[in-house]
């Protein structure tokens, strides 16, 4: 009687662990990221898909005219993409990827919460001055790329995270924005001869 419970016991705890192993594969599968792959360079880009749209999860760094490394520094490209004018921007995107619209912002905006603490959803949880990571629960990871004015210099590496829009009015063009001075995720409009992270999307 003694060695049927010790074997009901072993048969049990195998079970328990069988369970516990399926659900661990489950768990991992549903957090595999996927990936695409520029066919011009050969970089690789995680991708997300957040409301019905597939965002590339990380900042475009496809070397075109009019593009730039932060303080050009290669390592910054490597780090945080390339900032590009808005034209360089417009035609940027790998094949079947396009340049955001306000509309498509508006959508992350939306899945973010549509308010005032978005940014939190939508940051890295690294990176961000003072005490204002993100926990990127939309894996849109946001960084703090900084940008590079319309003079040629550089500004707010480690601060701000801005993204091109492709809605335009002469020759200026939307930008949406992270701060670390805040969770807020807004858009604003400045001259397309600023540089800019980019994200496609489809």
């Amino acid at each position: 009687m003694k060695s049927l419970k010790i074997v009901l016991c072993l048969l049990l705890l195998l079970l328990c662990q069988s369970e516990a192993a399926k659900k661990t594969s489950t768990h991992a599968h549903k957090l595999k990221k996927s990936e695409v792959t520029d066919a011009r360079d050969k970089q690789k880009y995680r991708t997300v898909k957040i409301s019905g749209r597939e965002w590339l999860a990380d900042n475009l760094n496809f070397k075109t005219d009019e593009s730039f490394c932060y303080a050009e520094d290669d390592n910054n490209c490597m780090a945080y993409g390339r900032l590009y004018s808005w034209n360089a921007a417009s035609k940027a995107c790998p094949a079947g990827f396009r340049l955001p619209t306000d509309e498509d912002f508006e959508s992350l905006w939306t899945a973010a919460g549509a308010d005032f603490n978005a940014a939190y959803l939508l940051k890295t949880d690294y990176g961000w001055s003072g005490e204002t990571n993100g926990n990127d629960t939309l894996k849109f990871s946001a960084m703090p790329a900084g940008n590079r004015f319309d003079d040629g210099n550089y500004g707010n590496l480690s601060k701000m995270a801005f993204f091109w829009s492709a809605s335009e009015d002469g020759e200026d063009a939307n930008v949406w924005y992270m701060t670390s001075k805040s969770m807020g995720f807004a858009y604003t409009t400045k001259p397309k001869a600023f540089g800019f992270s980019v994200r496609c999307v489809k």
